[in-house]
């Protein structure tokens, strides 16, 4: 068991713990990107906003709000995603689609989608998929090393491992891992909303097809990954702190005495 300062550690486990539930609420969370949309007559503006997996759309065209459920939808040999209000998934698919294609699908939150090829768009109004899987896949590469670094954390406040990958070597390194693919994530999915469009269009038909005006940006979602990548950068400094601190002032040896029953030794 690392009993010397062992606070670092356990306070390195606290952190990993933060960092675990901060990079789930920004997967599972529906604010990646919140938008109003503003159309004149309108009662009050509307608002968009949607995550990985879903979001929402409350129009207020009418006194009474009007709220729709937005689906993620992908098409992979397309290389295409979108969020869509339609109701079934095929429907879905058929305005991601259509988007991908540069048309103009209709925006009504129905069952069905019907398409007008007769004046296409200037540019297709999408997210990229093979952008959209890996963003997943670093987020989920994220999780999984916070979550070795709080089990690695734990292990070494409790116990002390022989192998360097179950020691504090290997919760050093989950965390430095974990902190660069936070890196990674928020570098790709920034640069592509700043240098893309889709801050123009939301990859939404309602707003790269119909009348709304956007004002948008990146939600507490994505902001949620500094507080998660400062929690694991946070617990490399603790540990090589802890590692200063023990080689510049080690612990005192214990020196055990063993009890001898043999009564002859005290004659030496």
């Amino acid at each position: 068991m690392a009993v010397t300062r062992r606070e670092y550690i356990f306070s390195a486990f606290l952190l990993s713990i933060l960092s675990v539930l901060l990079t789930v609420i920004a997967i599972s969370s529906d604010s990646w990107i919140v938008s109003l949309a503003r159309l004149q007559n309108q009662i009050a503006d509307s608002t968009i906003r949607y995550g990985m997996f879903r979001g929402e759309l409350v129009l207020n065209n009418l006194a009474t709000p009007s709220l729709s459920t937005l689906h993620m939808a992908c098409v992979p040999d397309m290389d295409a995603c979108a969020v869509s209000c339609k109701t079934e998934p095929q429907a879905r698919e058929i305005e991601v689609r259509a988007l991908a294609q540069g048309f103009r699908p209709t925006t009504a939150c129905a069952p069905v989608t019907e398409v007008d090829e007769s004046d296409p768009l200037d540019s297709a109004p999408v997210i990229s998929f093979a952008l959209y899987l890996c963003t997943l896949l670093f987020l989920f590469l994220m999780l999984l090393f916070n979550l070795a670094a709080a089990g690695l954390a734990i292990v070494n406040a409790t116990m002390n491992p022989t192998e360097p990958i179950f020691g504090l070597p290997g919760c050093l390194w989950s965390n430095v891992v974990a902190a660069c693919l936070g890196v990674v994530v928020m570098m790709i999915f920034g640069i592509y909303w700043t240098t893309s469009g889709l801050k123009e269009h939301l990859a939404f038909s309602y707003i790269s097809v119909g009348p709304f005006e956007p004002t948008a940006g990146l939600g507490y979602s994505y902001w949620l990954l500094i507080g998660a990548l400062l929690c694991s950068t946070t617990n490399v400094v603790l540990i090589q702190v802890r590692a200063y601190l023990l080689e510049r002032n080690p612990p005192t040896p214990t020196i055990k005495v063993e009890n001898h029953s043999d009564g002859t030794i005290f004659l030496y």
